[in-house]
C-alpha cells in the first residue's frame, strides 16, 4: 500500500526498512516491546526470499523451503505468532540416480561410501575453526578417504541448501550447521502450501494487529548522516520520492548488496567499516512444472537428483498441497548460473531434459505450464572462507542505526532463515537497549554445537571402520 499522508516522525518510533524475514521479525519483537513501529518494503509484498510472487496468475514460491529442528529462534517466533501449524513433518528424504528404473527412491550412496561420509562428518566436527577457516573444498579434497562420488554428493547437498559451491564455501559455516543438526536432529518440517499464504500473509496480519504500520512499495534509495546519528532517509514510491528526517531509530534489514549500494557514507559506519562490500551472494534458481497427470512412484518428500549437472532437488507439491490432482514439480536449481547465457526457453529445455534422465515418466507433452525463476538479480548470501571478519555487527557507529539480515555477524552455521530470524531478534535487542533499557532483554536462542574434543574421540573410535570402508569403496577415484 502507499500512504500519501505527511509523515510525522517520533523520537520513539522505529522504522524497519526491509520486509523480509529479518525485518518482519525485528518489527514483531519491537512491537511486543510496546514501541511504535513502521515497516517499509520496496516490493509489492512482504517476505523477501521467504515469500512468493504472483506469476501468470499463480502464487509461486521463491524456491523450496525446509525448516530443520535446530531452527530454534524460527520455531519460537512461529510459536509466538501462532503459525506453527503452517508446517508439517517430513518423514524422510530421497535420492534418485540417473537411469534408475522407474522413479522409486533408493538409498544412496553405497554402504561403504555412506560410512565414509559419516566419518567425514565426524572429522569435520573434530576441526577447531575458532581461529582459522578454510574452504569446504580444501577440507574435503584433503581427506584421502573420501571418494570423488562422496565429495560430489556433499557438494550437491550443500548447493541445494545454501546456494554455494564448495570452492567458495566456508568449512567453518558447514561445520556449524552440521553440529547444530547433530545436537538437535529432530524432524525436519516443510510448508503445507506456498509460504505467502501459509506464513507471510498471516505474519503480516499479526504485525498489523500489534500496531505495526506496514507500507509496501517504499524503496530506500539514499541516506545521510550527521555526527553520530543517521540524519535522513530518501524513499521512493511508485508516485513520488521524498526525503524525511530521522528522529527515532532505524533497523536496516535489506540484502548486503543493497547496503553497499547506499554508498560509503553508510558502509563506513558499519562495524567493521566497509566489510560488507567484501561479502558474496549466488543465485539459487527455481523451476516449477505443472503437469497434466500425476507421475507414478514419485515420493511425497524432497528428492535429490544424484549427480545432477545443475544440482537439482525437487518436491512434488501436487502430492503435498491441497487443490492439486496432478504432479507439480517445484525444483531448486543449485547451478543456475550455468544457464545465465541462455534465453529462458532454452534454459528450461535444458533442465527438463536433465529431469527426464532421472524421471523417465516425464514427457514434455505432459507439461501444461512452466515457471522459471533464475533469481540472478536476487541471490542468496553465501558465507565464504574467512567471511566472518567482514560480516557487520548489528550495532553501528551511529547511535540510531541497527542492522539485520542473514549476512550479519553470527555463530558459524546460523545462516538462511534461522540467520535472518536471529538477526531480527538481535536488532530488536539493540533497539531495546537504547529505548527501553528497563525491559528484559529480547530472547535469542544460541545455536547448538559440538565441541571438537568430543568429535575427536568419536573420530578415533570410528577410524578402523573407516579404513575398512575405504578399502571397500576403492579409495579416491
Amino acid at each position: 500500500m502507499t500512504d500519501h499522508r505527511p509523515y510525522e516522525p517520533s523520537t520513539d518510533e522505529v522504522t524497519v526498512i526491509g520486509g523480509g524475514l529479518a525485518g518482519m521479525t525485528a518489527a514483531w519483537q519491537l512491537a511486543r516491546l510496546g514501541l511504535p513501529v513502521r515497516l517499509l518494503e520496496a516490493a509489492p509484498d512482504l517476505g523477501g526470499k521467504t515469500g512468493s510472487s504472483r506469476i501468470d496468475g499463480r502464487t509461486e514460491d521463491f524456491g523450496v523451503h525446509i525448516f530443520p529442528a535446530f531452527y530454534r529462534n524460527t520455531w519460537r517466533v512461529l510459536g509466538e505468532l501462532g503459525l506453527g501449524g503452517a508446517l508439517r513433518p517430513v518423514s524422510r528424504f530421497h535420492q534418485i540416480r540417473p537411469g534408475q528404473p522407474g522413479t522409486r527412491a533408493r538409498k544412496a550412496p553405497a554402504l561403504a561410501e555412506g560410512l565414509l561420509l559419516l566419518y567425514g562428518v565426524v572429522d569435520l566436527l573434530a576441526q577447531d575453526y575458532r581461529r582459522r577457516d578454510e574452504s569446504l573444498a580444501d577440507f574435503l579434497h584433503g581427506r584421502g578417504y573420501l571418494t570423488e562420488a562422496a565429495i560430489a554428493d556433499i557438494e550437491h547437498f550443500f548447493l541445494a541448501s545454501t546456494a554455494s559451491e564448495i570452492r567458495a564455501a566456508s568449512a567453518a559455516e558447514f561445520r556449524g550447521s552440521i553440529a547444530a543438526f547433530v545436537r538437535r536432529p529432530g524432524r525436519v518440517r516443510m510448508p503445507r502450501g506456498d509460504l505467502q499464504h501459509w506464513l507471510i500473509d498471516p505474519f503480516r496480519r499479526r504485525l498489523e494487529a500489534h500496531g505495526v504500520k506496514v507500507h509496501t512499495g517504499h524503496e530506500l534509495t539514499a541516506v545521510t548522516t550527521s555526527g553520530t546519528r543517521l540524519d535522513s532517509l530518501t524513499l521512493r514510491t511508485p508516485v513520488h520520492t521524498t526525503t524525511e528526517p530521522v528522529t527515532g531509530h532505524v533497523v536496516l534489514a535489506v540484502p548486503h548488496g543493497r547496503v553497499t549500494d547506499l554508498g560509503p557514507e553508510l558502509t563506513g559506519v558499519l562495524r567493521p567499516a566497509h566489510g560488507v562490500s567484501e561479502l558474496d551472494s549466488r543465485p539459487l534458481g527455481a523451476l516449477h512444472l505443472y503437469l497434466s497427470r500425476r507421475l507414478p512412484h514419485l515420493p511425497a518428500e524432497h528428492v535429490r537428483l544424484v549427480g545432477s549437472p545443475h544440482a537439482i532437488t525437487l518436491l512434488d507439491v501436487g502430492r503435498n498441497w491441497s487443490g492439486h490432482t496432478t504432479t507439480v514439480l517445484n525444483c531448486v536449481v543449485g547451478r543456475v548460473e550455468r544457464l545465465a547465457h541462455l534465453p529462458e526457453e532454452e534454459a528450461v529445455a535444458v533442465l527438463v531434459e536433465e529431469l527426464r534422465t532421472y524421471l523417465p515418466g516425464l514427457d514434455p507433452a505432459d507439461i501444461e505450464h512452466v515457471c522459471y525463476q533464475p533469481h540472478l538479480a536476487a541471490p542468496y548470501f553465501t558465507p565464504g572462507p574467512g567471511a566472518d571478519r567482514h560480516r557487520p555487527h548489528t550495532a553501528t557507529a551511529l547511535a540510531n542505526l541497527h542492522l539485520a539480515g542473514d549476512f550479519t555477524a553470527s555463530p558459524p552455521g546460523m545462516t538462511a532463515m534461522e540467520g535472518a530470524v536471529a538477526s531480527g531478534l538481535r536488532a530488536a535487542e539493540s533497539v531495546r537497549r537504547a529505548l527501553r533499557p528497563q525491559l528484559p532483554p529480547v530472547r535469542i536462542e544460541a545455536l547448538p554445537t559440538v565441541g571438537p574434543r568430543a568429535a575427536r574421540l568419536a573420530r578415533t573410535a570410528l577410524a578402523p571402520l573407516a579404513a575398512l570402508a575405504r578399502t571397500r569403496a576403492g579409495g579416491r577415484r
